[in-house]
């Protein structure tokens, strides 16, 4: 028993004759007669009662072809959940991100859809916690954040992109960006605006340290909130170098990055993560290769 045989029994059924069944399915009407006695052979059971003016199923014939049909159907559906299956895990990716690497996941997308132009990605920003809560409940296929390489954990498979150290941004109008690096020494008076991430507030901290008329005004996962503080309210902040590169270029001609002085011992890393206990998609690997090769061609660039 075969699909074909089950389609050509349905087929003449529907018909009532050999030969129309074998004008659907552009064959010959032995060959119809063949295969159809074949699976009477095979069943031992006569499903057509073969007359001059047709043929027409024995009651044997309609229990078996409305088994016959309900096989066609469940392949049929299978068929089209496999077709979804294929699309979704070859063309469809969704990536969980900590705010700011928009344009590069964007231009990412864009070099990608010259070999998958029916490419379709869903992005999901939050904080450093939501990314790794949207990966770790499979909302996201992969995510994407900045972290230190001591706070990797086991629930994840890590995936660096590029590393970067901490510095000091300003807009070009602080004295502070004539300094070659800085302290906390350096800082009085000082508004800092913060990304809402542990390790940038516990940096934070340590610089306000030294003198107690520095202060925290706003933390924040809007990059473009950070960005206007920083331009029109005189404030400054802190960051991975490398997220220079995934700003405005309207905010980067007004801003400026020192590096800091005490804080290169340990790399910032802008990282992939996916879960440990499910397979890696093509795309996920391509689309990861892709972007890494954009940040770290992109991450030379300065600002003066």
């Amino acid at each position: 028993m075969n699909i074909s045989q089950l389609q050509y029994l349905i087929s003449a059924a529907q018909w009532g004759s050999f030969t129309k069944a074998a004008n659907v399915h552009h064959l010959t009407v032995p060959t119809i007669s063949q295969s159809i006695k074949q699976l009477e052979d095979e069943l031992n059971t006569v499903i057509f009662h073969r007359t001059k003016k047709g043929v027409f199923p024995t009651a044997e014939g309609e229990l078996i072809l409305q088994h016959a049909a309900a096989i066609l159907k469940n392949i049929e559906q299978m068929q089209g959940a496999l077709l979804t299956l294929k699309e979704e895990s070859l063309e469809s990716i969704t990536i969980s991100s900590i705010p700011g690497f928009v344009p590069q996941v964007v231009q990412t997308m864009l070099e990608l859809m010259k070999t998958y132009p029916t490419l379709r990605v869903q992005m999901i920003e939050g904080d450093t916690q939501k990314v790794m809560k949207d990966v770790q409940e499979g909302h996201a296929n992969m995510g994407l954040l900045s972290y230190p390489k001591s706070q990797r954990n086991t629930l994840f498979d890590w995936v660096p992109i590029v590393e970067g150290d901490a510095v000091l941004i300003m807009n070009t109008r602080s004295p502070l960006r004539f300094f070659k690096t800085i302290s906390p020494e350096d800082l009085h008076n000082e508004v800092f605006v913060l990304y809402k991430d542990e390790q940038i507030e516990t940096i934070a901290h340590t610089l306000m340290s030294a003198n107690h008329t520095n202060r925290i005004a706003l933390i924040t996962n809007n990059m473009d909130a950070l960005c206007q503080m920083i331009v029109y309210g005189n404030a400054i902040t802190i960051a991975p170098d490398f997220i220079l590169n995934a700003l405005s270029s309207i905010y980067l001609e007004q801003l400026v990055a020192v590096p800091l002085q005490h804080f290169s011992a340990e790399k910032a890393v802008l990282g992939r993560i996916t879960r440990t206990d499910e397979p890696i998609s093509t795309m996920v690997e391509e689309f990861t290769t892709k972007l890494t090769n954009l940040v770290q061609n992109t991450k030379g660039s300065s600002l003066d």
